[in-house]
């Protein structure tokens, strides 16, 4: 076997761990019961606190008809609640209610359940370096 370069390796590995997560997201083994873009809005509006819109639709990198879509079907099933912005009447804000609060809680323990699992063979300096290299793979995609 042919030895890979260091980037083609984290390429072909990130790819590979995208295809398999993808997977487990869409398998009968999905860990948790959220979906991940209302997983990932719920993170972001539980640990950052409320956000506009437009400032939701920039932290994910996604169009802001897209974000105000799942949004809403997010405010439909209240998990969130859209309220005026204090600094702009014009302008909505949206917050993480209880309901949103408690569905969160059970996913993440479910999830972190799951990857304390997975890394369990991991030592603690193993996982600390890889939290702070996956950060940094994960800033380099925001430039």
């Amino acid at each position: 076997m042919k030895k890979q370069d260091a980037v083609e390796r984290i390429e072909y590995e990130l790819t590979t761990f995208i295809r398999r997560a993808a997977y487990k997201d869409s398998s009968e083994n999905k860990i948790g019961n959220l979906e991940r873009a209302t997983y990932l809005l719920l993170r972001e509006l539980d640990e950052f606190g409320p956000a506009r819109v437009k400032a939701l639709a920039e932290s994910f990198k996604l169009d802001i008809s897209t974000l105000s879509r799942q949004a809403a079907a997010l405010e439909e099933k209240g998990l969130i609640v859209r309220s005026s912005d204090p600094a702009d009447g014009r302008v909505s804000l949206f917050s993480i209610t209880e309901l949103g609060k408690q569905k969160l809680k059970k996913d993440k323990r479910m999830r972190l359940e799951r990857y304390q699992s997975m890394l369990k063979e991991w030592t603690g300096e193993e996982k600390e370096l890889f939290g702070t290299l996956l950060n940094r793979l994960n800033e380099a995609f925001i430039d």
